[in-house]
């Protein structure tokens, strides 16, 4: 189950992969970027995709820094990751590049450095992915980074579609679990138990 492309951004569900888990594969300008991990903690999905859709909804303008999707990358990367001699962007551009950081979505996107810059009804998405196994500070590339650039509104409907889908697949997984926990304790109701009757 595809939302939105594999070639731009895209989301793809294999709800039947774990009973408990999510599955989904992410996708930035045709590269999978969490290959190595792709099942997530269903709360913790649902409430990051209701975050990203929350943050990406209204149209936004460029930064004033916004030179290029790549550029902008890499002088946010070295801000986050190699500026130890404070040489990086003045407080106010390290804040307006800090709120453009994009799949902080816990362990499955650990590898993943991604901004996505606002530029009206459209976004520059923006992502390297490092080596499997180490968090993304400090750990060596393994390729450039790759540049999608995406109509806002087919990207808030990608996030809005699989939002719906995460809650529902949580909710019906919940009910799962609840009901385990009932059979587990002998599923009697509250006040019911062996001998006793109806008055």
């Amino acid at each position: 189950m595809l939302f939105g492309s594999r070639a731009g951004f895209g989301l793809e569900f294999h709800v039947e992969q774990d009973p408990d888990l999510l599955c989904v594969d992410i996708f930035v300008g045709g590269l999978q970027v969490n290959a190595w991990d792709n099942a997530f903690y269903p709360p913790l999905l649902v409430k990051k995709l209701k975050d990203e859709f929350t943050r990406f909804r209204t149209p936004a303008a460029p930064l004033a820094e916004f030179t290029s999707p790549s550029e902008s990358f890499r002088l946010a990367e070295s801000w986050m990751y190699e500026d130890d001699a404070g040489t990086g962007p003045d407080p106010a551009a390290a804040e307006a590049l800090a709120r453009c950081e994009f799949l902080e979505w816990g362990e499955c996107t650990d590898q993943v450095t991604a901004l996505a810059f606002p530029d009206g009804d459209r976004l520059h998405l923006v992502c390297r992915v490092r080596d499997v196994g180490e968090p993304a500070c400090g750990a060596e590339a393994r390729q450039e980074p790759v540049v999608a650039s995406v109509s806002r509104t087919v990207f808030v409907e990608t996030l809005e579609s699989a939002l719906a889908v995460a809650e529902r697949e949580w909710s019906t997984r919940l009910a799962v679990i609840r009901e385990r926990g009932r059979s587990d304790s002998g599923g009697a109701a509250p006040g019911a138990g062996p001998g006793r009757t109806e008055s």
